[in-house]
């Protein structure tokens, strides 16, 4: 009687394996409906325009006339300054 009711348990457990293992290979695989519909737009060429855009729109900092290379490094560096500053009154009150 034991042996019956194992077979009978481990018959139900292989069916049961055998749904699980089907239904996922139905939802791996797209059907014939999903082949025929047309890809998305390809990221690759989306990030590309992208990029395009930026190229041919340089940054307004980059356009100011008459400002030489050594005046903008002492602007930076003196915005930098400030925000350290800025970040130390912070931190120390």
């Amino acid at each position: 009687m034991k042996r019956t009711l194992a077979w009978i348990a481990g018959l139900a457990g292989v069916a049961a394996l055998g749904r699980l293992l089907a239904r996922r290979r139905a939802e791996a695989v797209p059907g014939p409906e999903a082949m025929q519909e047309p890809a998305t737009i390809d990221p690759a060429s989306e990030l590309r325009s992208k990029l395009a855009e930026q190229r041919d729109d340089p940054p307004a900092a980059a356009n100011e006339p008459g400002e030489t290379l050594e005046e903008r490094r002492a602007r930076v560096h003196g915005k930098a300054q400030d925000a350290i500053d800025a970040m130390r009154e912070g931190g120390s009150s």
